[in-house]
């Protein structure tokens, strides 16, 4: 998930998966993916959707900074931007 700048209800969310081969352009591995709260070796992908926070009931973790970084830059590719 993506907070932006602003105070906002509604997240960004990214799909997670185990699953590593035929990741397609922008879908990346988690290199952080423990110390985010993952129980697998885990890859992002290209599935987005977007939900409002009261939907989330428990957080299992934070992206690692450079994680982060990997899927800003992932979310430009995806979008065009």
């Amino acid at each position: 998930m993506v907070s932006p700048d602003y105070p906002s209800e509604d997240l960004l969310v990214v799909a997670v998966t185990s699953v590593g081969e035929g990741l397609r352009p922008g879908e990346f591995a988690i290199p952080f993916w423990r110390e985010a709260g993952l129980i697998h070796p885990s890859f992002a992908k290209r599935a987005i959707a977007s939900a409002t926070g009261n939907l989330v009931r428990k957080q299992i973790g934070q992206l690692h900074a450079s994680d982060l970084v990997t899927l800003d830059a992932a979310l430009v590719l995806w979008f065009g931007l």
